[in-house]
């Protein structure tokens, strides 16, 4: 689940879920949600690999989510599903899967570390992203 707000350059959005795995998908559904896809004629499928490490899962998510937004501007995807094969806190492998597209009605230029704190409490993972538009 995710709740977007909206400002002036950026865009906050609030992602929780119960599993981390679950974090980091949902993560993606809420970003490509933001970038509003405007699908073409023809639909085709679309994936992309992913593989990366870093410090801590905080770190993780922040670059896992910049990769998957480079990889929707140079590919015009728009990525809702992810497919892990592997997943750890501060590793991941996965297959970023989706739909190309026309164009994106909103131009993220980045997923910024400002903000976010991946974090546990009784309701499962929680997450404040902010976006540069």
């Amino acid at each position: 689940m995710w709740a977007i707000d909206h400002h002036t350059a950026d865009v906050r959005v609030h992602v929780t879920a119960g599993s981390l795995q679950e974090l980091f998908a949902d993560a993606v559904r809420a970003m490509t949600e933001v970038m509003e896809p405007q699908m073409g004629t023809s639909r085709s499928d679309a994936a992309f690999a992913v593989n990366l490490e870093a410090a801590d899962t905080t770190l993780l998510l922040v670059d896992f989510l910049n990769a998957a937004l480079t990889a929707s501007h140079i590919h015009r995807c728009a990525f809702t599903d992810v497919d892990f094969q592997r997943f750890e806190p501060t590793r991941l492998a996965a297959m970023l899967l989706g739909q190309r597209v026309r164009a994106f009605a909103e131009d993220i230029k980045s997923v910024t570390y400002h903000e976010a704190q991946v974090a546990r409490d009784a309701q499962g993972w929680r997450v404040t992203l902010v976006l540069d538009i």
